[in-house]
């Protein structure tokens, strides 16, 4: 039998951002998790809650956030991961610059201004340029991060800001891993997709998709999809048995 597929959120997002992509998979005959385990303080007891919650091995695609979640789980637990996607993804700790403004940006938040860092700091860093004037779009970012609010902003946040380098482990994904990030992203860059996937090994792929800046899901969602199904098409772990 097919592994159910895990969709992990990215930060201040839910599972309203994998909507599209959900519902394609969900078509394609794949049994599809969300998680709801994003609340801890750091990324590594994300992992740990997510691994709990999975009885079975799953194929576990995380975006951003997700996706450094995702390959924490895969290292530390290789056997209950079928197959690794990661999108959006960056292996390495905290950019000192982004460091820098985040304790200012998580006080500011806990004094209420949360819509205004969204909206002045966080959005327009997301979107490709020719996305940035979708107000459905931008609407949604705005209402998934104002209806998880400040604390989990901050929580989030700080697992962030104090996340390991996961570079140096990056050899010893040995599952299928896909990784994927748009053409536009200004925040995980291509460059750096090419240059892990080279780490990880022959066993990962990796995918551009034009159109779409760092929010991938839901700039070009049916470009991922139709990504993640080719991939996991290929992958015998993730066929249906015969």
């Amino acid at each position: 039998m097919r592994p159910p597929v895990l969709l992990i959120p990215g930060n201040m997002c839910d599972s309203r951002l994998w909507h599209p992509v959900a519902e394609r998979l969900g078509a394609a005959g794949y049994e599809v998790r969300h998680s709801t385990r994003l609340d801890h303080g750091s990324i590594g007891a994300m992992a740990d809650a997510e691994l709990a919650e999975q009885p079975e091995p799953v194929v576990v695609v995380g975006f951003s956030m997700g996706a450094i979640v995702a390959a924490e789980m895969a290292l530390r637990a290789p056997d209950q991961i079928a197959a690794l996607g990661l999108i959006a993804f960056n292996a390495s700790d905290d950019l000192p610059e982004r460091a820098a403004v985040r304790p200012r940006q998580q006080a500011e938040v806990r004094s209420g201004r949360l819509a205004e860092i969204v909206a002045d700091e966080l959005k327009p860093n997301y979107l490709a340029k020719a996305n940035r004037s979708n107000a459905e779009l931008l609407e949604l970012v705005m209402r998934m991060a104002l209806e998880l609010g400040p604390e989990v902003f901050a929580t989030q946040s700080e697992a962030l800001r104090t996340r390991r380098d996961l570079r140096p482990a990056m050899p010893g994904l040995a599952m299928p891993v896909l990784l994927s990030c748009g053409s536009h992203d200004t925040l995980c860059l291509p460059a750096w997709h090419r240059r892990w996937t080279g780490m990880i090994g022959p066993h990962a792929r990796f995918n551009e998709i034009a159109g779409a800046g760092h929010l991938l899901p839901l700039e070009q969602p049916e470009a991922l999809a139709d990504a993640l199904l080719g991939w996991l098409a290929e992958e015998p772990l993730c066929q249906t048995a015969s």
